[in-house]
């Protein structure tokens, strides 16, 4: 962004967000209609974000997130406000599928991060065996030890850190629960690996409430009865880019200036009071720097992944053979893929847009690859693999997951997304180290006497993976900033 005019520094606005993303939209909404002047700066030349259309075969889809979860009234409140709770969709309620080494199963209808919440029922003893279920259930009757004193200490509570899931499940539930129920799904869904992943960004609310329950178990239950009733995720008609359209008008309608194509690289060329920085962590960390000393970078910042979605011609899968989708577990051999989600078997829409574009018997797939830790030297699939490498193998993969073989011929069409430092760090300490960042960032502002802007961060790697930890946590800056104007 080049130097601003004097005219332009006039009538600059008193809030300025940079990016366009979920975050920044939301945050930007919440400001204008406090009546706070805002002016938008996006540098692609869309919004939106990691909630983007692409089309295949000439039907729009999500190329990126595709749902919201509904454990917390955060997003349905955002969707009634936009008046578009009437487009709100559940998923099919067939459920995802788990690929192990030796099996494919239907994961267990009660659980979290694959941590079940009734160690003895029938579908999570066909996953654990016997001797594994048994094992589970020991967490039921067998006292916290350390883990009340951790909760006593802080352990969980926001900015403090709570223990890892691996610890926690390994501890409580033992080895094989760790192994073939909650390493596919942490490192599919968070890309992380269950001892690196904290159990309290993850899951928030479970370790205390483990050590309010005394078990694991029934706190796996507890979280789950507190949640809304009805699905763990739902999406909107058409996909979620019809928020990032509603969230648009809405801003447009406010006077709020949008600046599509327009990269801001010095925040004093903004000349606003406050600035809310909705970017990627490094991205906004960078853009800080100037302005507060910040506690020194984390070795990792933020992790890619790619996605490869498909058509099918494919008459085999109506049945729905897998659900949903599948998570795969990382001792699978023979499978790039960390997760495969079945589009047109999950979304009523996208199976009816199908049928009306291009008729009966087709389906759209999508395959995530790029696990942390995984070594591209040694032939893992993930960001930096190639358009080529990518199709060849989610053209072999998509066969493996299904148990039935897709010709080459079937694959009608194919494309691949990326995402840069998409996934938020989940490890241990990341959330002190975010409340680190945003303490500094207050301070900066007052050390300079107000003299420079104010600054403020969100988005999903301050916030937390998904749309339920961005919003509410983009409407609480976006509140500090109207409480201060």
């Amino acid at each position: 962004m080049t130097s601003a005019t004097r005219a332009e520094r006039a009538a600059a606005p008193r809030t300025a967000v940079v990016g366009g993303g979920i975050a920044g939209l939301t945050a930007a909404w919440e400001t204008a209609r406090a009546g706070v002047p805002v002016r938008l700066y996006e540098a692609s030349d869309r919004l939106g974000g990691a909630i983007a259309p692409h089309v295949l075969a000439g039907l729009e889809v999500d190329a990126g997130a595709e749902a919201f979860a509904t454990r917390s009234a955060a997003v349905p409140q955002l969707i009634q406000e936009l008046g578009l709770s009437d487009q709100v969709v559940e998923p099919n309620p067939d459920g995802a599928w788990l690929q192990l080494p030796d099996l494919a199963s239907p994961l267990p209808a009660t659980g979290i991060l694959g941590i079940p919440g009734d160690p003895a029922a029938a579908d999570v003893v066909a996953i654990l065996g016997e001797e594994g279920a048994r094992r589970a259930a020991e967490d039921l009757s067998r006292p916290l030890e350390g883990w009340g004193a951790a909760a006593e200490a802080g352990a969980g509570a926001a900015g403090v850190g709570a223990p890892s899931v691996g610890a926690v499940v390994r501890d409580r539930m033992g080895q094989t629960v760790l192994d073939r129920l909650v390493t596919p799904i942490v490192s599919g869904v968070h890309s992380a690996q269950a001892d690196d992943l904290d159990m309290g960004n993850a899951a928030p609310g479970l370790f205390e409430a483990m050590c309010q329950e005394g078990s694991l178990a029934r706190a796996v239950a507890k979280v789950r009865s507190s949640a809304p009733a009805g699905s763990a995720v739902n999406s909107l008609e058409g996909g979620l880019k019809t928020l990032v359209a509603a969230l648009e008008q809405k801003l447009t309608e406010l006077g709020v200036e949008i600046r599509t194509g327009t990269e801001v690289t010095n925040l004093g060329d903004l000349d606003a009071e406050h600035v809310i920085l909705a970017v990627d962590g490094p991205r906004a960390l960078g853009l800080a720097a100037p302005y507060a000393d910040l506690p020194p970078q984390q070795a990792e910042l933020g992790r890619g992944v790619s996605l490869v979605s498909m058509v099918l011609k494919a008459p085999e899968l109506d049945a729905r053979p897998r659900g949903t989708g599948m998570l795969v577990a990382p001792s699978v051999e023979g499978i790039g893929a960390k997760a495969m989600t079945h589009v047109s078997a999950k979304w009523d829409w996208a199976s009816r847009a199908l049928t009306q574009q291009l008729g009966e018997g087709h389906h759209l797939v999508r395959l995530s690859y790029g696990r942390v830790g995984d070594d591209p030297a040694a032939g893992a699939l993930g960001f930096a693999s190639s358009d080529e490498q990518l199709l060849q193998a989610a053209a072999a993969d998509v066969g493996a997951l299904f148990g039935l073989p897709i010709a080459g011929e079937q694959i009608l069409d194919a494309d691949v997304v990326r995402w840069q430092k998409a996934l938020p760090q989940a490890s241990a300490g990341h959330q002190q180290y975010v409340a680190q960042v945003r303490e500094a960032l207050a301070q900066g502002w007052s050390a300079q006497s107000r003299s420079g802007p104010r600054l403020y961060a969100v988005g999903s790697w301050f916030a937390g993976t998904g749309l339920a930890r961005v919003i509410p946590d983009a409407r609480a800056v976006a509140e500090l900033i109207t409480n201060d104007s």
